[in-house]
């Protein structure tokens, strides 16, 4: 160790731990956010099948609606979600929107979630 050290002592610690602190802090916001977010995937595209396959089929609305349903219930998300579906030509299409809450230690985060799903129906 030189003998003219600018550093005080102690202070290399205190960045390692503060380093530690920010690598904990962002794998624990990943880890939070991560199932909201597969949950908004794994619906974007059962949303989509069953846009298409409702374009296809001729179902009516409230057929689509209710498996729209299914699927939210299916993945564990928010049950006060807002679906609108609408018709352009022979295609059919939806939004399908939500709060996600995401607890935080002193804190819940209201994640608004927007998903759309169309199919042209050519």
């Amino acid at each position: 160790m030189p003998l003219f050290s600018s550093e005080k002592r102690g202070a290399r610690r205190f960045a390692f731990l503060l380093l530690l602190a920010l690598v904990a802090a962002i794998f624990y916001l990943g880890g939070t956010f991560a199932p909201a977010y597969m949950g908004k995937q794994n619906l974007q595209s059962a949303a989509n099948e069953i846009i298409r396959r409702g374009a296809h089929q001729e179902l009516t609305d409230t057929d689509v609606r209710a498996q729209l349903t299914e699927k939210i219930r299916e993945f564990g998300l928010p049950d006060e979600h807002k679906i609108e579906l609408w018709h352009e030509g022979k295609g059919m299409s939806a939004r399908i929107s939500y709060k996600h809450l995401v607890r935080l230690p002193f804190y819940t985060y209201p994640w608004p979630v927007e998903i759309s799903a169309k199919n042209p129906g050519f």
